[in-house]
């Protein structure tokens, strides 16, 4: 027993263990983020029974729904300008606030006006919350990053497990503030962390990056090494980032080429439904035939998501990201063409009359836990990985807001589309969409297992526009080319070895 607590001190003390508690306090956020995209799922039925102190029919219903949604954008978009100006760190903490608001009115609310308001502050938070992946990308070494930024998704499955799991015992009333009670968590546990060393750096607060470095490598040699990668980065030219980006970064090939991958990767996954089924599960399981209780059947899915996001920890360690996303996608598409073919089969029988009740459900929850290894979390995962220094706050904000924008329109189609088209053509339609991003992962998703940042930017650029400005920086800075060890680039970390260490 002494010797396992030492293990564990000494990991905590000189190992990764202090990157690990930066990246769960700034993933406490995700927990938020699960729980207001499963909430609806648990706040309809609810309202929409006849006993509800509030009453709502079914449009105002989806309007509840999307607002937890349509406001994502905007959210995500500030955390851009936020990141940008203020920090990563100071971003992430930020984010607690519209969570905790949001709650509190939700929780506080008499009529639907107000139900509204809070689902629409809440959604601006969880457009905040892709700062966590920008933060964590940046605090964590390239053989950690993986499995660090993954902890996202598993917190956001254990956000809806939990409210799934109080919505089937407890009034929507007292299931709010309870969540308002995780916002306020997270809000301090981020307080205990570092700032991005990569934005001190780039903001020109060297000795903060040294600090910063120090505190979570524990090892002067790694810092160092760290510390002199970034400087070299930012004095190449590549990655200027103590400047403001101009519009020339934008447009060049480091830039917009992840940005539209990453943009038709999000479409995709919208396509493909797995959000549908998230924000309309108790809905989704009747109109797809399941002869399991909803509200259980719902709850299933969450512990599946939660198992196969820890499941997708664990692989996303030592497989590589590109055949995890085209493996995610095919079988979500082999999945919901089973479940399309048994509806065509028995959809026109009453529920109690067809055999084998239980395969539409199976090929929901098959559906749900693959969508997991791959085709939800890679998307958000890769913003933190795919954008330059200089940029990557800007375009860590842009390019969630597309993707909640997607989400929202997806999720305010969903009653129509269940409406307008029968419940087999709706999984057939699933099943194309994931079949076709197998297809697009395979022919342009970069692989970005095991490469440092700086190594998936230059993935991107063009050999010779990326030369040409590099040369121009090193003739305007041509002392600034930093080794490990050297006085110039790792003053900070020696000077600060001793105080570390008290």
């Amino acid at each position: 027993m002494k010797n396992s607590f030492k293990t564990l001190w000494n990991t905590w003390q000189w190992g990764c263990g202090r990157t690990i508690m930066s990246a769960v306090a700034a993933h406490v956020n995700s927990i938020s983020v699960g729980m207001c995209q499963g909430f609806s799922a648990v706040l309809l039925p609810q309202l929409l029974n006849s006993n509800s102190s509030i009453l709502v029919n079914n449009v105002e219903a989806s309007w509840i729904a999307s607002l937890g949604v349509i406001s994502n954008p905007l959210g995500a978009l500030m955390s851009g300008v936020f990141m940008q100006t203020l920090g990563r760190k100071t971003t992430v903490q930020l984010t607690s606030i519209p969570f905790l608001i949001g709650w509190t009115i939700i929780g506080l609310s008499t009529d639907i006006t107000f139900l509204c308001l809070g689902r629409f502050i809440s959604g601006v938070a969880i457009g905040m919350s892709s700062a966590c992946y920008v933060y964590v990308a940046e605090v964590s070494l390239a053989k950690h990053r993986g499995v660090l930024s993954s902890f996202g998704p598993i917190f956001v499955s254990i956000g809806v497990l939990i409210v799934y799991s109080l919505g089937s015992i407890m009034p929507w009333q007292i299931v709010s503030i309870l969540c308002a009670l995780t916002s306020f968590l997270s809000f301090l546990s981020v307080n205990l962390t570092p700032e991005s060393p990569s934005w001190l750096a780039s903001k020109g607060r060297v000795a903060d990056a040294g600090k910063s470095l120090m505190w979570l490598r524990r090892k002067p040699s790694l810092a160092d090494k760290e510390l002199a990668d970034i400087l070299n980065n930012l004095a190449d030219g590549c990655d200027t980032g103590s400047s403001a980006p101009t519009l020339r970064d934008f447009t060049a090939p480091a830039v917009w080429k992840p940005f539209l991958i990453l943009v038709c990767f999000f479409v995709l996954q919208e396509a493909s439904g797995i959000y549908i089924i998230l924000y309309y599960a108790v809905n989704f399981f009747q109109v797809a035939g399941s002869t399991v209780d909803s509200n259980v059947a719902s709850i299933a899915v969450a512990v599946l998501r939660l198992v196969m996001s820890v499941t997708g920890s664990v692989c996303i360690q030592h497989v590589n990201r590109r055949t995890m996303a085209m493996t995610s996608a095919v079988l979500m598409a082999v999945s919901m063409a089973a479940c399309g073919a048994y509806e065509s089969a028995y959809g026109p029988l009453l529920v109690d009359a067809r055999p084998y009740g239980w395969v539409p459900l199976a090929c929901i929850l098959f559906n749900v836990s693959v969508s997991m290894l791959g085709m939800v979390p890679l998307p958000w995962m890769m913003i933190g990985e795919l954008f330059p220094l200089k940029v990557r706050g800007i375009m860590g904000g842009l390019v969630p807001s597309l993707g909640y924008f997607f989400i929202f329109v997806t999720v305010k189609m969903s009653p129509g589309l269940m409406t307008a088209l029968a419940t087999d053509q709706i999984m057939w339609l699933f099943a194309a969409a994931a079949a076709f991003a197998a297809c697009f992962v395979a022919a342009f998703l970069p692989e970005t297992r095991g490469k440092t940042l700086l190594q998936i930017e230059k993935l991107f650029s063009s050999g010779g526009e990326c030369d040409k400005t590099c040369k121009g920086a090193a003739a305007k800075y041509p002392e600034k080319k930093f080794k490990p060890g050297d006085a110039t680039a790792v003053y900070t970390i020696s000077s600060l070895v001793d105080v570390c260490h008290k």
